[in-house]
């Protein structure tokens, strides 16, 4: 893993923030690594959703950071998609999950291409099918508005889901939900951007999950969360995040994160972008 991390973070220290959002604009990659890399992984992940045939066990892939695309055998949806082509996607899902109102974790231009098709879109802000109770008055980026702990159970197709609402951080608390997903006899967890404070919030009702998709950079105690799910794969996402110039996740603390979920026998693996995580 170390030579994998050493890679990839010298790739990423490369584009800045300004750099990536033209990129998002233009499509233009410059001759960068981090962005090349991230347009095939695009193209291989749509290649997949395509073509892959799929048994019991679902297949995920990562797109970029905590954004993710899962194919059973019935359904197609993803996690925080977020992709300067997600559009590209939207007339294949069948639906969407989105965990909390940060840009780097939706796009609107992908919401309403999802929305406009009918299609559902579960979050705790967007008011096309939430997984908190809507208030009037529109989307908020702040914790403190349209937020319940109501914790809801949606079955769509083949795929059963269960919220519950995590807190970003100290400040944005009940900011972000949390999705537990069953298909099957096969259980995934996601947890995007669940912060330090949230440790006591962390459910896996349906038991160990099979697979949890995980960011360990909000200062969420790792060894604490990986003690309490005890899951039977940990794969790590949301690292190298390029639309940001400060607050990265660096080398350093993904190293930490890993030693952190090896105390308590869980070896973690890397959610890279284009890879095939399961199935």
């Amino acid at each position: 893993m170390r030579d994998i991390v050493d890679v990839w973070q010298a790739e990423t220290s490369k584009v800045d923030a300004a750099t990536f959002n033209l990129y998002l604009r233009d499509g233009d990659t410059r001759g960068l690594k981090s962005l090349e890399r991230l347009e095939k992984a695009f193209d291989k992940v749509l290649r997949g959703a395509r073509r892959t045939k799929v048994g019991d066990v679902p297949a995920v892939w990562s797109v970029y950071n905590m954004g993710f695309v899962v194919k059973t055998r019935e359904s197609l949806f993803s996690i925080d998609l977020v992709h300067r082509r997600a559009q590209e996607l939207a007339p294949l899902l069948d639906f969407a999950l989105i965990t909390h109102n940060h840009d780097d974790h939706w796009r609107e231009d992908f919401f309403n291409a999802m929305d406009g098709a009918g299609k559902t879109v579960i979050s705790n802000f967007l008011a096309n099918y939430g997984a908190a109770d809507w208030r009037k008055g529109g989307p908020c980026w702040y914790a403190a508005g349209g937020y319940t702990r109501a914790k809801k159970v949606f079955k769509i197709r083949d795929v059963e889901i269960r919220t519950s609402l995590i807190d970003h951080n100290n400040y944005l608390v009940d900011f972000t939900t949390a999705f537990e997903i069953r298909v099957g006899d096969w259980t995934l967890y996601h947890t995007g951007d669940g912060g330090s404070g949230t440790e006591g919030k962390l459910e896996t009702v349906w038991g160990r999950p099979d697979l949890w998709l995980f960011f360990p950079g909000c200062g969420i105690n790792v060894a604490e969360v990986v003690r309490r799910i005890r899951p039977k794969r940990l794969v790590f996402g949301h690292l190298w995040e390029l639309a940001h110039d400060t607050g990265r996740c660096e080398a350093q603390h993904i190293r930490g994160a890993t030693e952190a979920a090896r105390s308590e026998g869980v070896e973690p693996a890397l959610a890279l972008w284009g890879s095939r995580v399961e199935g």
